[in-house]
């Protein structure tokens, strides 16, 4: 997802409502639990490399200026 359309779907939504990011995938929810909730605890941009582990999973590191892509990271916790 891009940037502008986040902002579009944002935009729709009433601007004094929390956002929450939430997750269904059995690698991070909690043993119990359906879905596992995260509160945003901050947005920048920076430079990435994207890739896959052994596992197929994936990867994300930061670059030097310059190299990787410029990416906007939404920084996450789930103790809130």
């Amino acid at each position: 997802m891009k940037v502008k359309e986040l902002i579009e779907k944002l935009q729709k939504l009433d601007s004094n409502l929390e956002v929450y990011v939430t997750s269904e995938d059995p690698d991070v929810v909690v043993p119990g639990y359906l879905v596992r909730p995260f509160e945003i605890n901050g947005v920048s941009a920076f430079n990435v490399v994207t890739s896959r582990d052994e596992m197929r999973r994936p990867e994300i590191s930061a670059a030097a200026e310059g190299e990787g892509r410029e990416c906007a990271i939404i920084e996450v916790t789930a103790d809130f």
